[in-house]
């Protein structure tokens, strides 16, 4: 028998203010995007909301297809990262724009994975006459085909700062990308106006090595030091917490795969809410929830998951009407199933029934 997954440790969204001002600019409701993809939207402060990867993932696409939609122009990503402000990170803003030189001021990417986000990695190299702004994920089910929307949204926070620091000049000299290109890749390269190569070993933005030697007009050494200790402190302060919140996990993990087993083994529980659901689990329905948000997780996103896996699984029986499956995973009739299963798998159920190897 195979282990069950281990729960993984959750993002911290102290960016979710960005998120919010970008979907403004493009048009979109992102508090619908929210409330679907089980964001506990009652608890988004900056400072202590927190959210899994993949739904945070969900949530960047339903953003890019909504803006589409919209047909503006826009590009998202693009829109997020020049929405990115460090609000809640002020100790990081006055490291970075107190920097002597741009070498120094790199140092605050090494701050972005306990800070940001654990599963991302923002390193500079030097290759040659060249040096370079490297952007990566660190997660086994990381790929170019699910990254490429942040990685492009840092790429413009990038942009955006190196400017700043450089009174307006340009830092970058070519842009490689490891996705393919993409339908907004003439908004993406309009954005950036330098030579962009797709399908490359490496996602990195390169520019003359000498420029990271530059001396910068904004230094201060007093306060950019001053930033620096502080930081390095709240980075130990995380670093002490997630220990704290990894021995939770394993505690958590267990109420979440508990719900899960629950909800596979006892599909009417699909349809009866959080209430049912806590009793079921001989717990009360407000422990329940505390306990889920605790870890980034919520009832609706565990339900939206669960039922993903039932209904692919269902659909490979073809004498099984969709109408039945529709009822089994307590949607109140097929469009609402047909509208939930096409946001997760870009198809509809009759779509993947008929496609090959579901």
């Amino acid at each position: 028998m195979t282990a069950p997954a281990p729960v993984e440790q959750p993002i911290p969204f102290v960016t979710v203010t960005n998120w919010v001002r970008a979907a403004k600019l493009c048009g979109i409701d992102i508090g619908r995007i929210f409330e679907e993809e089980g964001v506990d939207t009652r608890n988004l402060h900056p400072e202590t909301a927190v959210i899994q990867r993949l739904t945070m993932q969900h949530v960047m696409q339903r953003c890019v297809d909504d803006t589409r939609a919209m047909g503006r122009g826009q590009h998202f990503p693009l829109v997020l990262g020049e929405t990115f402000a460090f609000e809640y990170m002020s100790d990081i803003e006055t490291f970075i724009t107190t920097s002597p030189t741009l070498r120094e001021a790199a140092r605050s990417l090494e701050w972005i994975p306990p800070l940001l986000n654990p599963y991302m990695r923002i390193s500079l190299a030097e290759h040659g006459q060249e040096a370079r702004m490297a952007v990566s994920f660190d997660h086994p089910e990381a790929s170019p085909d699910t990254t490429w929307h942040f990685t492009e949204g840092v790429f413009a926070s990038l942009l955006k700062f190196t400017r700043m620091l450089l009174g307006g000049q340009q830092l970058f000299g070519r842009i490689t990308l490891q996705h393919a290109p993409h339908q907004d890749h003439a908004v993406f390269e309009a954005f950036f106006h330098v030579p962009i190569a797709y399908s490359q070993p490496v996602s990195a933005m390169w520019f003359d090595r000498a420029l990271l030697d530059l001396p910068l007009r904004g230094g201060f050494p007093l306060l950019h030091e001053q930033a620096a200790q502080r930081v390095v402190q709240q980075v130990a302060q995380r670093a002490e917490q997630h220990q704290q919140d990894a021995d939770a996990l394993d505690n958590a993990g267990n109420l979440v795969r508990q719900i899960e087993r629950a909800l596979a083994q006892k599909p009417r529980l699909l349809g009866l809410g959080l209430e049912a659901l806590a009793e079921e689990l001989h717990l009360h329905a407000r422990t329940l929830q505390r306990r889920l948000r605790d870890v980034g997780d919520s009832h609706s996103g565990i339900l939206a998951r669960v039922r993903y896996r039932l209904a692919r699984q269902w659909l490979q029986d073809p004498a099984l009407p969709i109408e039945d499956i529709s009822d089994r995973l307590g949607f109140s009739d097929r469009r609402s199933f047909t509208q939930a299963f096409t946001r997760w798998s870009g198809l509809t159920p009759s779509q993947y029934r008929r496609s090959p190897g579901p």
